[in-house]
């Protein structure tokens, strides 16, 4: 009876965080990869909650048969390595989210997407964290990074550099690299304006925590050193763009790249 109760309840909990993360997926108004499968994820999970009676009544059939009992248990072996996987890679993105850049290291603000002239939420974010970082070092140049997408009327860096401007600080401190159309090319291009101009090697890399990783990860390949200074992801658009980022940086490990 124990058992029962004790099944009865972890169900319940998994439904309810179930329904919940479907509910945050869906008010992010996002529509990525991350989205996509983080929603069908949840719908499975909520889904064994509801039918567990008949799946658990299944399971001494499965096991009866040699080849439908080992399917069974290598997809029980890959969803705990999965899941274990998820786990790593969230503490590793978060401790990357969390590292101190060295002392005037160069700015460099990676670029996301412009609505027509502005910045989106999440680019706004990122160059209100590089204003303030910016004031509170004075000493620092920072590298604006990102290119002009079709549905842009600038690129992104030129984007970063007006609206920094604008806030006050020095446009003889702000570089435009404005030819990137990803991460990779956003720290390799940064990377040659460091070197043609001279400046500190050691980067100060600003976007969002869950993509700080990746672009750290990139800078390691290309021989620098950086440290992370985070914007605060709304709420509203962490689970699609978090989902979406282990996704990107789970690849971006197999094939080491």
């Amino acid at each position: 009876m124990k058992r029962n109760a004790l099944t009865a309840v972890l169900r319940a909990v998994v439904l309810i965080i179930s329904i919940l993360m479907i509910y945050w997926y869906s008010v992010s108004t996002i529509f990525n990869i991350g989205t996509v499968l983080g929603n069908l994820f949840f719908a499975w999970t909520g889904a064994n909650c509801i039918f567990w009676s008949k799946i658990s009544a299944l399971i001494p059939k499965i096991k009866q048969n040699k080849t439908a009992k080992i399917i069974y248990r290598v997809l029980c072996i890959l969803f705990a390595v999965m899941l274990l996987w998820v786990i790593f890679l969230l503490g590793a993105m978060a401790y990357f989210a969390a590292k101190p850049p060295k002392e005037n290291a160069t700015v460099v603000v990676l670029g996301c997407q412009v609505r027509g002239d502005n910045p989106s939420l999440l680019l706004k974010k990122r160059i209100d964290t590089a204003f303030e970082y910016l004031q509170a070092n004075p000493r620092t140049k920072c590298i604006a990074s990102g290119g002009q997408g079709s549905d842009e009327n600038i690129s992104e860096a030129e984007c970063i550099k007006q609206y920094l401007v604008d806030m006050g600080i020095d446009e003889n401190r702000i570089f435009i690299e404005n030819r990137s159309v990803n991460t990779n090319e956003n720290i390799r291009f940064s990377a040659e304006i460091i070197k043609q101009n001279g400046l500190n090697e050691n980067m100060a890399i600003v976007t969002d925590g869950f993509h700080e990783m990746r672009a750290a990860l990139i800078a390691k390949r290309l021989g620098y050193e950086c440290g992370a200074v985070s914007s605060k992801t709304p709420i509203k658009y962490a689970s699609a763009f978090t989902t979406r980022e282990i996704i990107a940086l789970t690849a971006a490990l197999l094939l080491n790249r």
